[in-house]
């Protein structure tokens, strides 16, 4: 207190206190009329509305409808563990993360390499999913499908090679070992395949610790096309 001063004069002369930071000013933001040639990266979150050729690595990441990333999208870690990467425009590369959405509208064309992913839209070069992978209604993929857990709903369209359980941990352990990455923690008992109905195939298997959730609906091309393949060269052989 200062001797001299009115209560209303001590208020006014109090330093002035300012709000604390949100969790959103952590996010850097890319706007609609800005574009960036070259690599990007931040530790924090970052949104994407402009246009960006090169590289992005961000702890979370989220590309609008009016965004684009001509270069590859990684997940950088921070505080042990990483945000999920949501795509609602357009990437021309490969997007690795823990957690993947694509929604509707969004196009990944070089792939998506995830623990766990969404697909509402569009994706190129095929799907690799450590733990788990969801293909919605709208999902288009064209490129092989490799996932330890897959639920595929009716009107999904998968233009390549499925695989689950066994034969996917194979492919995951490669992943990890080329990658340095371990794979998901769980077992795979090996069943037949034939109990799916719309995506049939020899590269194609079901397993007890995989959701072969695939309905008539959704459509498989790719493996069952090589089957047939196959079981015609047997034929040709024998006759002749």
């Amino acid at each position: 207190m200062v001797l001299g001063r009115s209560g209303k004069e001590q208020e006014m002369a109090r330093p002035e206190q300012r709000p604390r930071p949100t969790a959103a000013s952590d996010t850097s933001v890319i706007s609609k009329d800005m574009r960036i040639v070259g690599d990007c990266e931040t530790d924090g979150r970052l949104r994407i509305e402009g246009r960006v050729t090169g590289n992005v690595s961000a702890g979370g990441l989220e590309v609008a409808a009016s965004g684009s990333v001509e270069g590859d999208i990684t997940a950088r870690e921070g505080n042990g563990r990483t945000q999920a990467i949501i795509i609602d425009g357009r990437v021309e590369g490969a997007v690795r993360a823990d957690r993947v959405e694509v929604r509707l509208g969004g196009t990944v064309s070089g792939g998506v390499f995830a623990d766990e992913a969404v697909i509402h839209g569009k994706v190129r070069q095929g799907i690799l999913a450590r733990t788990r992978l969801v293909l919605e209604e709208t999902a288009a993929v064209e490129g092989d499908v490799r996932a330890r857990r897959l639920a595929l709903k009716e009107g999904g369209q998968v233009n390549g090679n499925i695989r689950m359980g066994d034969q996917a941990a194979a492919d995951l352990a490669k992943d990890a070992a080329a990658t340095g990455r371990s794979t998901s923690s769980g077992t795979a008992t090996k069943a037949s395949g034939g109990g799916q109905t719309g995506a049939t195939g020899p590269d194609q298997s079901s397993s007890g610790d995989s959701e072969a959730a695939i309905p008539a609906g959704a459509a498989s091309s790719g493996a069952a096309s090589s089957g047939a393949a196959k079981s015609v060269a047997k034929e040709r052989a024998k006759t002749g």
